[in-house]
């Protein structure tokens, strides 16, 4: 029996605990529209953030992660993270690894969790999706111009705050109010792009909110009663797996802020 089929609660109390961490590619896979590049986190000084940053969410005690991998691979994960955890095995370069398989290790823990589904959808024709191709049939090359450029001034601030600070402080942006915020506008803004009758930009972002629901139904899946519940993702996925996680009343959701720092930390529930 899945986790989520016998951990409903009885009363509309949740059942377990949530934090989940929105990062920064930091292996640079180059799959968003506009994107940062990370300088690298095998350096000396990376890890010592990484580091840190691990010694910050190791106090949320964690009895269960679950990273950005495709469901599919979760035998590929678990066998590299049990060699990572021997010392056989380097990490990669990608936050699963640096801060999933690390606190893991940290932890004790015998699983990651791969919960990622990036899968078609009901959509099974690209060109309904295709927003770049819709502005340009329908004369909005000039919303598509400014939609890009608000994604580029953001991800050049972006760029600036990793480039001079610490990655504790990067995840700590990722995962405040002002850039969820920016974020959760940009799909609004994308959404506008086609028409009534060829609604690409509309389509393409019921697909990412269609995928962000089977990301956190898998989640919901592996969540047993009194689980302590980390998600480490890409920082786009935040504010949905957010409000997925409050709207299910499955969950105490804790605030990112809390954990991402010594001074944000109150009384543990």
């Amino acid at each position: 029996m899945s986790g989520v089929a016998h951990a409903q609660s009885t009363d509309g109390r949740p059942i377990a605990d949530y934090l989940l961490i929105g990062s920064y590619h930091m292996s640079n896979p180059g799959r968003d529209l506009q994107n940062m590049t990370a300088d690298d986190v095998l350096g000396e000084k990376r890890q010592q953030e990484i580091a840190e940053v691990t010694r910050l969410l190791e106090r949320y005690r964690p009895t269960k992660i679950m990273v950005e991998v495709d469901s599919a691979r979760q035998a590929t994960l678990q066998d590299n993270f049990a060699a990572s955890c021997a010392g056989e095995r380097a990490l990669s370069r990608s936050e699963s690894e640096q801060l999933g398989f690390r606190i893991a290790c940290a932890r004790d823990l015998d699983k990651v969790y791969a919960v990622d589904w990036n899968g078609q959808g009901p959509i099974t024709d690209k060109a309904r999706i295709d927003y770049t191709a819709a502005a340009d049939t329908y004369g909005q090359q000039e919303e598509y111009a400014a939609f890009k450029a608000m994604l580029k001034a953001q991800v050049d601030k972006d760029q600036r705050l990793l480039d001079n600070g610490t990655v504790a402080e990067a995840l700590r942006h990722f995962n405040g109010a002002p850039w969820l915020n920016w974020n959760a506008t940009t799909y609004y803004r994308l959404g506008l792009l086609g028409t009534p009758e060829d609604p690409a930009g509309a389509n393409w972002v019921q697909s990412w909110y269609g995928r962000n629901l089977m990301i956190f139904n898998a989640i919901a899946r592996a969540t047993n009663p009194g689980d302590r519940v980390l998600v480490i993702y890409g920082a786009g996925h935040g504010n949905l797996l957010r409000q997925l996680a409050e709207d299910s009343g499955l969950y105490r959701v804790h605030d990112p802020a809390r954990w991402l720092s010594d001074t944000g930390l109150a009384a543990s529930p």
